[in-house]
């Protein structure tokens, strides 16, 4: 059991930090909207095509379309934004900005659900993690050394990557109330698969497949590989070791992947992309790290009993 906990830590610490990078690379070379739909299409039909040959499916026309829109407001927001952002700024700005998700969970449970008490830790936890937003925000000039484009334009892939980090945590709230399929498998598989079809619609609306560079360059190693990391190691992979550690361990203890995974993508992206930050970013990193570090410590019991949400 410890050896497979550990196994399980390092699934989503590793394979969930190193993801970013990955996205890095795909946008690199393939447009951002089809890279996106590509991938969660095909990690969501594998989820279903699994939990199908693995058990019986609950897959009723209302569980379909809750988690249809969870997929819209999750899936498609996101990783619209964050795959379109990793163009103009640095994959570890990206990793710590997405760290805010449970600080924006946390706020709308105390200021909108009325189900969580706020404590002094935590209400400092938000308040850092909002300075150090802003101060990637207003900082990004330099974020991504190696793209062209004037300093606004990171500017805005930093308040692009919050929105979707926002409207993920919508979703998850909006989660409890929902009828959703059953297992978590099937549930995981058609939000990934919906939010994956709806980002393939937006990159035709948006004219991406006259743009996809020639087989040659798209079927690349560089390509393949990273989708296949994407695909394989990040969304099946490390999604499965995440449901079943969190039924094996404290939800407090696991929740650390929010505080660890930007800090390895800081990593990955120094000694393998070369990115480079400017101290005003590395501090603003510092505060968002710091401030998801003290509101998942100053979380206190819930008010009342809550629904297990999809991750």
């Amino acid at each position: 059991m410890r050896a497979r906990k550990l196994l399980a830590y390092a699934a989503i610490y590793v394979l969930w930090g190193g993801s970013f990078l990955a996205i890095r690379e795909i946008v690199a070379v393939v447009p951002p909207f089809f890279a996106a739909g590509f991938r969660f299409t095909l990690a969501g039909l594998a989820l279903l095509l699994w939990s199908r040959l693995t058990g019986p499916i609950q897959l009723s026309p209302r569980q379909i379309l809750d988690a249809s829109t969870l997929g819209l407001i999750m899936f498609t927001c996101l990783y619209a934004g964050l795959f379109w952002a990793e163009i103009r700024i640095a994959s570890g700005i990206a990793a710590v900005v997405s760290a805010m998700i449970p600080v924006w969970i946390f706020a709308g449970e105390v200021f909108l659900l009325r189900t969580q008490r706020a404590t002094a830790l935590s209400l400092g936890g938000i308040i850092l993690g909002f300075a150090g937003v802003a101060l990637l925000a207003l900082n990004s000039t330099s974020a991504a050394p190696h793209t062209a484009g004037p300093a606004h334009t990171s500017t805005l892939a930093v308040l692009v990557t919050v929105a979707g980090t926002i409207c993920w945590s919508a979703g998850t709230l909006l989660s409890r109330r929902l009828t959703l399929p059953r297992p978590q498998k099937a549930n995981a598989g058609w939000q990934m698969f919906s939010g994956g079809f709806l980002l393939l619609i937006l990159s035709a609306a948006a004219g991406e497949f006259r743009r996809l560079p020639p087989p040659p360059v798209l079927l690349s190693t560089r390509v393949l590989v990273s989708m296949a990391y994407l695909v394989v190691a990040a969304s099946i992979v490390a999604y499965t070791a995440y449901v079943w550690i969190i039924t094996h361990d404290s939800p407090t203890r696991v929740s650390s992947y929010a505080y660890v995974n930007p800090v390895f993508a800081l990593i990955l992206g120094a000694t393998l992309a070369g990115e480079r930050l400017a101290p005003l970013q590395l501090a603003g990193a510092a505060l968002v790290l710091a401030g998801v570090v003290a509101t998942l410590v100053g979380k206190q019991t819930p008010i009342r009993d809550k629904k297990l949400v999809s991750p």
